[in-house]
């Protein structure tokens, strides 16, 4: 929806980036060419959330998007979004940025600029929000915002707007694109779906986003031609949660993809090594890597459903995964109960010789509306401190077998083993040889 007069003037803020807050491993993140790759691609990665809403502003608000990654100071920050001169100031942010979100909206609400805050922190911790902004907007975001923006308007506003029911995915506008400069958009993002069946205790998508929900096949068609329109052969991250997960091969999406020429990376679980035609489907519509938590391998989570498995029944569906042709990014969570410095080591040990062609590695986190996090409250395990060390990098717990510190050295030391320069080219060859295979299987006859 492009604007058409002047009207009021909205600014969407995108609290973006990888963060990181020990020094020693921020430090050493630079360094490795592994995560260096990561954090490039991450902050190439448009805004979608933002860009999604923005195309339900109504046409009489002017609508401008700033974007912090966190490097710049927050005074310069603060100076890009008023340059502007908005009325309304709206921050998307996750929990790591929530400070920072926090700080920059205090310095606009002194200059008289009335601030929101919605995302996925905003929905799970809405009362703390609500002490730094002025309306907090809890869910799904395109059925609230306009209704946020006509009681501003009318000075009714609200401290916080939630909507009565799940937004419907048959209802979802084209993203924005005109608000995200070309230049910038070497990848391009598509939700395809919502939510997720499982409800993993460290992950709250299950639990805040709602029922798993499913976009329709004829709104990704036009959200692809739409990206075509702007890049051909476009990279594609599908910002879902676990797009395989509800059971439906969604031949008809993959079809979509397909006939764009798109490159494209998404999410799910090692279950899909379990259905070769879906596979072949996947590979044949151009998905180059799908990242695949295997988790711990020292704990099973509660309320992974028939996610959960053994470590060689997973073991076994990622090489699956991987002679169809497509690379599996295996992305380990560091740290849960019965973690050890030497159970640390061992993990380092088996992925230097281990086959996945790409590897993720996470500290347990306990983000607020998980279960994980209400568990370590009670507990008594949580550390004191602010939400900027939430960042899946930081230490934010106390471990039950191990100190704080000597959890956050073990993670630092595992990151310096697995990410390694000669390491990293034994994965470059993998995901070669896989692309190969990826050639072949595009190219085949249905």
């Amino acid at each position: 929806m492009i604007q058409t007069g002047k009207g009021q003037r909205l600014t969407l803020v995108s609290m973006s980036g990888l963060r990181v807050v020990d020094p020693a491993l921020r430090e050493a993140g630079l360094r490795l060419p592994g995560l260096a790759r990561r954090a490039s691609a991450l902050s190439e990665l448009p805004p979608l959330g933002l860009l999604t809403i923005a195309a339900n502003v109504p046409d009489s608000w002017h609508v401008t998007l700033v974007c912090d990654d966190g490097t710049k100071d927050e005074k310069e920050v603060i100076e890009e979004i008023v340059a502007s001169a908005p009325a309304v100031v709206a921050f998307s942010t996750l929990t790591p940025a929530a400070d920072r979100a926090a700080r920059l909206s205090g310095s606009l609400r002194h200059q008289g600029v009335t601030t929101a805050v919605g995302g996925l922190h905003a929905t799970a911790a809405p009362e703390w929000c609500q002490r730094s902004f002025d309306v907090v907007l809890v869910g799904d975001g395109e059925a609230i915002l306009p209704e946020f923006l006509q009681d501003f308007i009318s000075g009714e506003l609200r401290k916080r707007y939630q909507p009565s029911t799940p937004f419907s995915l048959h209802a979802a506008p084209i993203p924005r694109w005109d608000l995200w400069p070309q230049s910038d958009a070497p990848r391009y993002t598509v939700q395809t779906m919502r939510g997720c069946p499982w409800a993993c205790s460290f992950c709250a998508a299950s639990r805040l986003l709602g029922p798993a929900r499913m976009k329709p096949t004829e709104i990704i068609v036009r959200e692809l031609a739409a990206i075509s329109d702007r890049q051909h052969r476009p990279w594609i991250e599908l910002a879902d949660d676990n797009t395989f997960a509800c059971d439906q091969d969604r031949i008809d999406m993959l079809e979509a993809l397909r006939s764009v020429g798109a490159r494209w990376f998404t999410e799910s679980d090692w279950l899909i090594g379990k259905r070769p035609e879906l596979l072949r489907q996947i590979a044949r519509a151009g998905c180059r890597q799908i990242l695949i938590g295997l988790e711990s391998s020292v704990f099973r989570y509660p309320g992974m459903g028939r996610k959960s498995a053994t470590w060689n029944e997973m073991l076994d569906a990622v090489q699956t995964i991987q002679a169809a042709g497509i690379v599996v990014n295996a992305c380990f969570i560091v740290g849960a109960n019965g973690e050890t410095p030497a159970s640390i080591e061992r993990l380092g040990q088996f992925l230097d010789t281990a086959p996945f062609g790409e590897i993720q590695l996470t500290l347990q986190t306990p983000f607020p509306g998980t279960r994980l996090y209400q568990d370590l409250m009670k507990q008594g395990r949580l550390l004191n401190g602010d939400f900027s060390k939430y960042t899946l990098f930081d230490v934010v717990y106390r471990p039950d077998q191990m100190t704080p510190d000597e959890l956050q050295r073990s993670f630092n030391e595992l990151i310096r083993v697995v990410f390694r320069p000669e390491q990293q080219s034994r994965r470059d060859q993998i995901v070669r040889s896989i692309r190969g295979i990826q050639r072949r299987v595009r190219h085949s006859p249905l």
